[in-house]
């Protein structure tokens, strides 16, 4: 009688299957099966994509207090469904800025990009995807000029996945900033996210009353066939 085994031990020996075919499921010498986690299954199937706004040692000057008709990076969805990975921003000078803040915003129906700001191509995550597997949307980051955003939707429809305050007041001593500050604002491993879908926004906004902070940020995302996402 012959054997129809659904495991088999691959330790290096890992096959690529291709597409519409059948493989067994791998386990480990210790006998249990491997499975990827669901966010590295989107890093491999080519769906992450990175943006970011400052660059090694020139940081990037954001524009003022926090307002819906602004952002330092917008990623509109236009094609399928978008979901946020990751959120950082850090500080580099405060200077004057009091309120100093940011914040993670999806809005779940419409676009909000309207002008300004610097076109950025979303890096694809996966190098080894096709040129196919390219974010499909509106993307701009704050360089160059300011970002115009469309206002919001009504609450609760614009969702505020995640804010930090870093600082009230303005300092007169720099010693002990920013590096003490907490700088990663979203992170998909330990918050709830949302699912995009075309059209949807996501809204990175970061920034200080009474003056412009400079500084660095990075938006992480997802986006695949929303026949994926229900």
């Amino acid at each position: 009688m012959s054997r129809d085994d659904a495991f088999r031990v691959r330790s290096s020996s890992i096959p690529a299957v291709g597409e519409s075919t059948s493989q067994q499921a791998i386990i480990n010498r210790f006998g249990s099966q491997i499975v990827t986690d669901f966010y590295t299954q989107l890093l491999l199937s080519g769906f992450c994509f990175h943006i970011q706004t400052g660059n090694e040692d020139a940081p990037v000057t954001t524009n003022g207090p926090m307002d819906d008709a602004d952002a330092g990076i917008v990623a509109d969805c236009t094609s399928g469904s978008m979901m946020p990975l990751l959120f950082e921003y850090n500080v580099a000078t405060l200077g004057a800025g009091t309120l100093a803040m940011a914040m993670l915003e999806a809005d779940m129906d419409k676009v909000r990009y309207t002008s300004g700001g610097t076109v950025y191509v979303p890096e694809q995550m996966n190098k080894a995807a096709t040129s196919a597997d390219a974010a499909a949307g509106t993307f701009r980051t704050i360089e160059g000029s300011d970002i115009v955003t469309a206002g919001k939707s009504a609450v609760p429809a614009s969702v505020e996945l995640a804010r930090i305050v870093q600082l009230e007041n303005a300092l007169t001593d720099t010693l002990g900033y920013p590096g003490g500050w907490n700088n990663e604002v979203f992170n998909v491993r330990n918050r709830t996210p949302v699912i995009l879908t075309n059209p949807g926004s996501l809204c990175a906004h970061f920034g200080a009353d009474s003056g412009d902070p400079t500084g660095y940020a990075v938006l992480q995302f997802a986006q695949f066939p929303t026949a994926l996402a229900y």
